[in-house]
């Protein structure tokens, strides 16, 4: 199970409240709330880091189609940055990038190589 932070970015941190009171979607393993002293933190839970990375890209399409005006988008853009922010979710999108990069390489590298049935007729 995968947790991501979220600090307080106003006066008082998220809640599972707020995300039921402003229709944001809910993480796939749900919201917890963490207390430690003075600092309340939110904390996200997902099955892994590829949930977590769909979760991000849902809320930048509901921030594309809020008003600039309304409280609720500057906490969804803090919502996604934090998650994008978060070091298991750089490590896996770079990790799986490279790997995405590294397997389309070898592929066109084969075709490259690889004799086609025309050539030999």
């Amino acid at each position: 199970m995968l947790r991501i932070n979220i600090p307080p970015t106003g006066p008082s941190p998220l809640t599972f409240a707020d995300f039921i009171k402003y229709h944001l979607p809910i993480p796939s393993k749900g919201v917890k709330a963490k207390a430690k002293g003075k600092n309340k933190n939110t904390v996200l839970l997902f099955d892994n880091e590829y949930e977590a990375v769909v979760y991000a890209d849902q809320l930048e399409e509901i921030v594309a189609t809020v008003s600039k005006t309304s409280p609720i988008r500057s906490i969804i853009r803090d919502l996604a940055t934090s998650i994008r922010n978060d070091d298991t979710i750089r490590n896996y999108v770079e990790y799986s990038s490279l790997y995405t990069w590294i397997k389309n390489g070898l592929k066109s590298f084969r075709k490259a190589i690889k004799p086609s049935a025309l050539g030999s007729l």
